[in-house]
């Protein structure tokens, strides 16, 4: 993926993420939806009139698929990028992890990049994994002692790939 595709990707989430955008994001799968099941009404009718109208009325229906699939698609993307941070779109989950504690798992929406949090246990400090595989990064660094702090640290090298 080119440089300019990535930064055009994640403006789009970033945008995706006001709850007005989503709102139209919504109406739109709505609107696609409602036009998919007229298309299914239309070809039930059709049935009853010819074997041509079946057919023009399944062309309908394929291009109220796709435009339904755009839509689906569309909204998943904008429902997975869940955080904006430094004008960067993140999808963040929380899991539990190997030592049963909750993790804290930050993944960028355009890039290949992941930083997986762990609270302090041993340490006073919050630790990150952090997962580059383009450029074969796999390391474990300590951060803050401060959870605000330590997701930011995170985020930041999840978009930029520095500390």
């Amino acid at each position: 993926m080119k440089l300019m595709e990535r930064l055009f990707d994640n403006a789009w989430y970033v945008a995706s993420a006001d709850p007005t955008v989503r709102a139209d994001i919504a109406a739109e799968l709505l609107r696609a939806e409602q036009a998919h099941d007229v298309a299914v009404a239309e070809v039930q009718r059709a049935r009853q009139v010819s074997y041509a109208a079946v057919a023009l009325a399944l062309s309908s229906i394929n291009s109220t698929r796709a435009a339904l699939g755009r839509a689906q698609t569309k909204a998943e993307a904008a429902e997975r990028c869940t955080h904006v941070v430094d004008g960067h779109a993140f999808a963040v989950t929380r899991a539990v992890g190997v030592t049963g504690a909750e993790e804290v798992v930050v993944n960028s929406c355009t890039l290949d990049r992941t930083a997986t949090l762990t609270p302090p246990l041993a340490t006073p400090f919050w630790t990150a994994r952090l997962v580059d595989p383009s450029a074969g990064t796999d390391r474990v660094v300590h951060l803050g002692s401060d959870e605000h702090e330590s997701f930011e640290q995170a985020c930041r090298w999840v978009s930029v790939g520095s500390l």
